[in-house]
C-alpha cells in the first residue's frame, strides 16, 4: 500500500471550473477547452476545464501542489485556439518559466506569463507531477483506461508537505478579462484602424449615392414609359373613333 498524505481543509484552495473526486487519488485531469463530467472519470482527484494559459495554469498548479497525493496530470480535450492552454502547460512542465520575464519557455500561447506563483511553487509542481499529453482526446474510454494505468503506477504521495499558495481576488478578476477573445494591443494600430474606418465611410457614401442615382433613374424610366403609353392612347383615340363609325 503506497503512502498517502492528508490534504489541507477546504481543498481545492483555488477557485475554478472543476469537480472534485477522491483527494487521495494520484491522477488529476485538465480538459482544456472541453467539458468532462467526473462521474465518467472514476478514480480521479479533480478534473476541470482550463481556457487560459496564465491564471488558469496558476490555479491548476496551486491546487496540485497543495495535494501531494496527485502525481499525474492528464491534459486532454480540445485545445483552446489562441490561448493554447494545454500546450502551454506541457511546455511549462518540460521547460519551466523564464525567471526574468515570467514567460513559459517554448510555447506559442498568446499570453503565457506565470506572475502570481513564486518560482519555487512552479518547480514544486514540475517535480511533483508527470504531465501526460492527451490533447485532442475526448473519448471517455481512452481517458478511463489511462487513469487506471496511472493509478497502477502510483508512486505514493510526494515526500514533501502540501505547499499552500493562495491566488487572490484581483488575479481572479484578471482571469475573467483574459478569457475575452484574444486581440492584438490596440494602440500601435489605431492609425491604421482610423484610416480603414474613413475608407469604409467614404465607400459607404459612394454606394449610397449610386443607389440613389440608380433609384432615381429607375423611377424616371418608369414614369417615362407610363407617360408614353398615355400619350399613345390619346393620339390613337380619334382613329379608333372614326374606325368605329
Amino acid at each position: 500500500m503506497v503512502e498517502k498524505k492528508e490534504v489541507p481543509g477546504g481543498w481545492p484552495l483555488a477557485t475554478g471550473d472543476y469537480e472534485v473526486g477522491d483527494p487521495q487519488s494520484c491522477v488529476a485531469v485538465s480538459s482544456t477547452g472541453s467539458y468532462f463530467h467526473i462521474e465518467h472519470l472514476p478514480g480521479v482527484a479533480i478534473q476541470g476545464s482550463d481556457k487560459t494559459e496564465n491564471i488558469g495554469l496558476e490555479k491548476i498548479m496551486a491546487n496540485i501542489i497543495s495535494n501531494p497525493n496527485i502525481r499525474f496530470l492528464i491534459i486532454a480535450g480540445a485545445e483552446v485556439p489562441g490561448h493554447i492552454s494545454g500546450g502551454a502547460m506541457i511546455a511549462l512542465y518540460k521547460n519551466g518559466v523564464d525567471p526574468a520575464s515570467h514567460k513559459i519557455i517554448g510555447t506559442t500561447a498568446a499570453i503565457p506569463f506565470i506572475e502570481n506563483l513564486p518560482p519555487e511553487a512552479v518547480e514544486r509542481f514540475r517535480k511533483q507531477v508527470e504531465v501526460i499529453d492527451m490533447i485532442g482526446v475526448e473519448d471517455y474510454g481512452k481517458l478511463v483506461a489511462k487513469v487506471n494505468e496511472l493509478k497502477g503506477m502510483d508512486p505514493g504521495a510526494y515526500p514533501e508537505e502540501p505547499m499552500v499558495v493562495k491566488i487572490g481576488a484581483a488575479e481572479a478578476e484578471a482571469a475573467v478579462a483574459i478569457e475575452m477573445p484574444l486581440a492584438m494591443p490596440a494602440a500601435p494600430f489605431m492609425g491604421l484602424i482610423n484610416l480603414a474606418t474613413e475608407d469604409i465611410k467614404y465607400k459607404t457614401q459612394l454606394i449610397a449615392r449610386d443607389h440613389k442615382l440608380s433609384s432615381g433613374l429607375s423611377r424616371n424610366t418608369i414614369l417615362g414609359i407610363v407617360f408614353g403609353l398615355i400619350s399613345a392612347v390619346i393620339v390613337m383615340l380619334p382613329f379608333v373613333f372614326w374606325a368605329v363609325i
